[in-house]
């Protein structure tokens, strides 16, 4: 995923080099498919029920709350999900952490990972493995508690772990039938992998009473795909103290006039027009590489910078604030995010379906 991220990120004068990596690296991704196709590359068997959620490009496409969101369905239910992760960004990426419901770690975001350490502070009821190797947390899960099932984060690319469902959201935001593979373009695989897929949802807001065009794009890759619409939004903005010790506010608080954004996410675009749509006008935006650790240092210059724009606040993200220690000397608000699914009724009837079919 890091080479990808930095493979899209390739100057413009080293674009004939990104060229031949980028023929290099269809090539990986076409063999490798084949591969597993022809059941060469082994898949290996968790004993329950695995749905992955993942993706077709790089960039924030919200699956992290996709995730949240599902895993709250899963509780609604009645199952016991186990979320099975990488946990990028941590500080030792080869370590394996199993958790129970309602265990704890210090320091969750540098233990596990920021977007981990984000789904543990909403799902604190639901066991997690974070591993590079997900068969083996899930199955010491497994020997733990018998009948989990096991939600595989970011997981349609990781195809040694056979799955029951996949779930792929796709990003309105982004280009579709015109897309390429890295470098020149987002996508991780070509787009004809969607036929791997059988849930699709495509995040953002559409008129939902006529056609999407989208849809019948994605139906010439994928013509019996069970195609769903979201719409993730910021539901509300919650001052960092209250944030913090996962306290709603006494009364509504009054969104800010204008505001200066920091965030480190896989789409921050996304990210200043949530913002935007809630009324609040952007004076400045400093946007770090996905995963970032923002540092003491970086929030004084990012203090400095809305300082001098007066800004009435400095607006991050749940994933940003899951890394803060010290907050800065300014007002800090978090933007806490919301899903919604279109058809939730049928999401739902799918998701069980599936995993009554398993167990």
């Amino acid at each position: 995923m890091l080479i990808c991220r930095l493979m899209h990120r390739i100057p413009f004068p080293l674009a004939p080099a990104g060229f031949a990596a980028g023929l290099i690296f269809e090539a990986w991704v076409r063999a490798r498919a084949a591969l597993y196709a022809a059941a060469v590359l082994p898949q290996y068997r968790l004993p329950g029920p695995v749905l992955s959620i993942g993706n077709v490009t790089v960039g924030g496409t919200g699956k992290t709350p996709l995730v949240i969101h599902v895993s709250r369905m899963l509780f609604k239910l009645g199952f016991l999900p186990a979320i099975l992760t990488r946990g990028y960004g941590r500080r030792r990426p080869n370590a394996s952490w199993i958790l129970a419901p309602e265990e704890t770690v210090p320091a969750p975001a540098e233990t596990l990972g920021d977007e981990p350490a984000l789904m543990r502070r909403h799902l604190s009821s639901a066991w997690m493995g974070i591993s590079k190797n997900r068969f083996h947390t899930g199955r010491s899960i497994a020997s733990q508690e018998p009948g989990v099932v096991f939600l595989l984060d970011d997981g349609f690319q990781h195809r040694k772990l056979q799955r029951d469902l996949d779930i792929v959201i796709l990003d309105r935001l982004q280009p579709f039938k015109t897309n390429r593979l890295l470098p020149r373009g987002t996508l991780r695989e070509p787009l004809a992998a969607l036929r791997r897929s059988h849930l699709i949802i495509v995040n953002g807001v559409t008129d939902l009473l006529v056609p999407d065009p989208l849809e019948a794009q994605i139906r010439a890759f994928h013509g019996q795909a069970k195609i769903f619409r979201c719409e993730q939004a910021v539901r509300s903005l919650v001052p960092f103290h209250l944030w913090e010790q996962d306290r709603e506010p006494a009364a509504p608080i009054e969104n800010p006039r204008s505001a200066y954004l920091v965030s480190a996410v896989g789409n921050p675009e996304r990210y200043r027009r949530d913002i935007g749509r809630l009324g609040i006008e952007v004076r400045g935006v400093r946007a770090f590489g996905d995963h970032y650790r923002i540092r003491r240092k970086d929030w004084n210059h990012c203090v400095q910078e809305a300082g001098g724009k007066g800004v009435d606040a400095i607006i991050t993200t749940e994933k940003d604030a899951v890394k803060i220690s010290e907050p800065p000397d300014f007002p800090l608000l978090v933007a806490v995010q919301s899903t919604e699914i279109s058809d939730e009724d049928m999401f739902e009837a799918a998701l069980k379906q599936c995993i009554q079919e398993r167990l």
